[in-house]
């Protein structure tokens, strides 16, 4: 039986400004956003439309000038460092465009890297699961790569599997399909859909790829800060 439907994200009349008086640039203008578990969100835009900005305060790293976000029922509007810290590291999972793997580690030891008991049931070893999600990606060959011994699609499985090993209730993922050719492509969007949906995990994919769009609960179009659902 599949868990009730609930609150992974809530962004509330959210406006970023960067800078002030004549020099100001307003990358978000009064979004409001609401993302549950179960969903896929994929939002789309033109570059330079505020996406990346609306990824970072959903993931904790960026304050809103104006608005409110809730993190699973929680208000981090207002919180301190150390509590946003908190909720990044067990709340929010990321698939960054740039991989952003740490290069002196190997592909396992990135994954295992964020794998806490929470992640792990305090049952199997973060070595372990970090090896079940590199399978399930079709990585189990580059386990004991590094980073600079691997090409820009399997860094990106690597930091798919990352995300998904931390289990975090809200995945970000940053133009996840971008490395990837038009199978290993599906086959994450697939996984990022069934993982949603069997975990009740809230998922935010930012793309210019058509292709996720037959995986998402939901496509809304940002262009100029300001958030609209796509036809």
């Amino acid at each position: 039986m599949s868990e009730p439907q609930r609150s992974i994200l809530k962004l509330e009349g959210v406006s970023k400004t960067y800078g002030s008086g004549e020099l100001s640039v307003t990358a978000l203008e009064n979004v409001t956003l609401s993302v549950n578990g179960g969903e896929i969100v994929a939002i789309m835009g033109p570059s330079g439309s505020g996406k990346t900005t609306l990824l970072t305060i959903a993931g904790a790293l960026l304050r809103p000038t104006v608005g409110s976000v809730e993190v699973c029922g929680i208000d981090i509007t207002k919180m301190g460092e150390s509590k946003l810290a908190a909720i990044r590291r067990d709340k929010v999972g990321f698939v960054y465009q740039s991989f952003n793997l740490l290069a002196a580690l190997t592909a396992v030891e990135n994954v295992s890297l964020v794998i806490h008991k929470r992640a792990s049931n305090g049952r199997t070893p973060p070595t372990d699961r970090a090896l079940e999600w590199l399978d399930t990606l079709g990585l189990s060959h580059r386990a004991n790569s590094l980073p600079k011994k691997m090409s820009d699609g399997e860094k990106q499985r690597v930091a798919i599997a990352r995300a998904l090993a931390k289990d975090a209730d809200l995945i970000l993922a940053d133009e996840p399909t971008a490395n990837l050719d038009s199978k290993r492509g599906h086959e994450v969007m697939q996984l990022l859909h069934q993982k949603a949906i069997e975990l009740n995990k809230g998922v935010i994919v930012v793309s210019h790829d058509a292709r996720i769009r037959q995986f998402a609960s939901r496509i809304l179009w940002l262009e100029d800060g300001t958030i609209r659902e796509h036809e």
